[in-house]
């Protein structure tokens, strides 16, 4: 105890140069209170602010990069229209019309086969042009579903293509955007400090 009491005492005491084993400083002696309560101030400013907010640009740059794709693929995935395109309905649409000459055709031409008399030649006139159009006309019904639903197929599979594409991209792009927010969290953080004590016998 007393010991404990002595060397407090002879740290709160100016420092005599005549005491002390090494060469004398030319500033002035400070004490051992004085310099721990200095101590916190001057390691409070050894911590200083960073000149950016974020030193690493080629995180953003990607970051940037995958906005702007996945912004371009949802465009492109809302121009794509499902089922069959207009061209198809239409040549489907005019052959149900054309189809329906068979309706007349063919009973004129039955007619005219199994009719021996004088108008014989005028049924089969009439009859085999309608049978052709009525032909011509399931032709492009035919055509046009299926030339339809080929197309309606490729354009889902493309859709869900870039659909994928995309959900790929976004789960990157929320990746990269965690890992910036953490780092400049981390960045921007305080460090703790331990405070230094110095005493000067």
């Amino acid at each position: 105890m007393l010991s404990l009491l002595a060397a407090v005492l002879l740290s709160s005491a100016p420092v005599s140069p005549s005491l002390s084993l090494l060469a004398p400083e030319d500033g002035p002696a400070h004490s051992a209170r004085l310099l721990v309560a200095q101590a916190p101030a001057a390691d409070a400013q050894e911590v200083p602010f960073p000149a950016s907010s974020f030193p690493d640009g080629g995180l953003d740059a990607r970051i940037q990069e995958l906005t702007q794709r996945v912004g371009l693929l949802q465009e492109e995935i809302d121009g794509i229209r499902l089922g069959r395109p207009r061209s198809s309905k239409i040549m489907t649409t005019f052959g149900f019309i054309l189809a329906a000459a068979l309706i007349l055709g063919i009973p004129l031409i039955i007619d005219g086969l199994m009719d021996s008399g004088t108008d014989r030649e005028l049924k089969l006139l009439f009859g085999v042009p309608l049978t052709v159009v009525g032909v011509a006309g399931v032709v492009m019904i035919v055509t046009g579903f299926s030339r339809g639903g080929r197309i309606a197929r490729e354009n889902k599979a493309r859709r869900q293509a870039l659909i994928d594409e995309k959900t790929q991209l976004e789960a990157e792009l929320r990746d990269l955007r965690a890992r910036r927010d953490g780092a400049r969290t981390r960045q921007w953080q305080p460090r703790p400090s331990i405070p230094l004590f110095a005493v000067n016998f």
